[in-house]
């Protein structure tokens, strides 16, 4: 299994990954996309990541932000 650096990133909603998705650095994100373009492959997802990876090429910073504000992920049974 791929570790990504996102805990429960499938059962992310989209909002919620927007929001988590500030605090990765290009490589992180980058592993993301790959992950998220060879499984789901979910054009809004990809949309915001790749949206959010040429931000961090033009100069953005990833923000670190208070991680207890982060949204949660909601579990689905299994």
């Amino acid at each position: 299994m791929i570790e990504l650096p996102l805990a429960d990133y499938d059962q992310l909603t989209l909002g919620d990954l927007q929001h988590r998705l500030r605090g990765l650095d290009e490589e992180q994100l980058t592993a993301v996309l790959t992950y998220e373009a060879g499984h789901a492959a979910r054009v809004p997802v990809l949309q915001i990541l790749e949206a959010r990876l040429r931000e961090l090429q033009s100069g953005a910073e990833p923000s670190s932000g208070d991680p207890s504000n982060a949204p949660g992920a909601d579990r689905t049974p299994g």
